[in-house]
């Protein structure tokens, strides 16, 4: 994590609606900021009259549509290059990466709306959807709705929670843990699955 809660508390209790937005904007872009503890604790603010709820929540919501499409122009224009650079290694060519274009074709809205909603995988979502070239339209449109309801939920649990904000970032946050590991092996699983068919077919021969 590049800035501890500790941090991140201190940063929006002095600087605002500027902490926010950055915070939120770089979480997007790929950085791991923990939007399930920015979110909430903005909710508590406004609870206390310290932050505007329209303010807060606009500010939150467009930092983060900001930052997804940045993330997603950084994939689109550089993420696959460095990507297939470093992971031939492990069998990632040419042709899992037109496997991985076919998916997000066709699953790509669903992609782009739903990692949204999920903590851990959020900030790598545009990478992804950029360097596999969704439609970018589609990807701003679902991407934008996902934003726009997982930052709802968070800061009006935050407002509803007030001084007890942080039991719903604790438990977003573990919860983002195995998130992140199921998301991995099914993506990762659905772009080799034929090669690990075929291991697993020659093993059961064997």
């Amino acid at each position: 994590m590049i800035f501890g809660i500790p941090q991140i508390l201190s940063l929006i209790g002095s600087q605002g609606y500027l902490a926010i937005f950055v915070l939120m904007f770089l979480e997007s872009v790929i950085l791991p900021i923990p939007s399930e503890v920015v979110l909430p604790f903005t909710g508590f603010l406004i609870a206390i009259n310290k932050i505007n709820p329209y303010l807060g929540f606009g500010d939150a919501v467009v930092a983060s549509i900001l930052g997804s499409i940045v993330g997603f122009l950084l994939g689109y224009f550089l993420g696959i290059d460095i990507f297939l650079k470093y992971s031939k290694r492990i069998g990632f060519g040419t042709a899992e990466y037109e496997k991985g274009i076919k998916w997000i074709k066709k699953y790509g809205n669903y992609f782009a709306f739903f990692t949204k909603l999920l903590p851990a995988v959020r900030s790598i979502a545009g990478i992804i959807c950029g360097a596999f070239k969704m439609d970018i339209k589609k990807f701003i449109m679902y991407s934008s709705a996902g934003v726009v309801i997982w930052s709802g939920f968070l800061i009006y649990t935050g407002y509803y929670l007030s001084s007890n904000w942080e039991s719903i970032a604790n438990v977003v946050e573990k919860a983002g843990v195995y998130v992140a590991v199921i998301f991995v092996v099914f993506f990762v699983g659905y772009i080799f699955r034929r090669r690990i068919f075929s291991l697993f077919k020659k093993n059961v021969k064997g």
